[in-house]
């Protein structure tokens, strides 16, 4: 899993792959002492069934208090990667995968609609849990070794 550098060799990486491949593009945060820590990941299924390349970034903040406000600035972080990506995904399967449970059960669903509402005005195709495996296992795994 290479850390990103530059979207020049994810977008490379990517326009060598078939218009089968999937691209999902997500982000988890984790709180870590004074800070907030997010990792943008963005997962090229090859073939959509043959295995993916995983393509990640750190990005560590001033710990950000407020729920709604970490979990918007996870999505705002997808939907600008995956607007670097855009123009080379082509007529591939994209989507923004948020780590955002719908149950109301759950903290996160409190800025669904919200989140649902800035991806699809960006027109990309948003997935929520238990489907955005992008977010809620890839990013999710990264943000465990901190």
């Amino acid at each position: 899993m290479p850390q990103i550098k530059n979207f020049d060799e994810v977008r490379e990486f990517i326009k060598g792959t078939s218009e089968k491949t999937a691209i999902y593009v997500g982000c988890d945060s984790r709180q870590v002492n004074d800070s907030t820590i997010f990792v943008i990941v963005i997962v090229v299924h090859i073939d959509s069934c043959r295995g993916a390349k995983v393509f990640w970034k750190t990005e560590k903040v001033k710990r950000i208090r407020s729920l709604r406000q970490r979990l918007m600035e996870e999505v705002s972080r997808a939907v600008y990667t995956a607007l670097e990506l855009i123009d080379v995904v082509g007529n591939r399967p994209f989507e923004v995968h948020l780590d955002i449970n719908p149950n109301p059960q759950h903290n996160s669903s409190v800025i669904l609609k919200e989140a649902i509402g800035f991806v699809l005005a960006q027109g990309l195709k948003p997935v929520v849990k238990p489907k955005a495996i992008a977010a809620s296992s890839v990013a999710d795994y990264i943000t465990g070794k901190y």
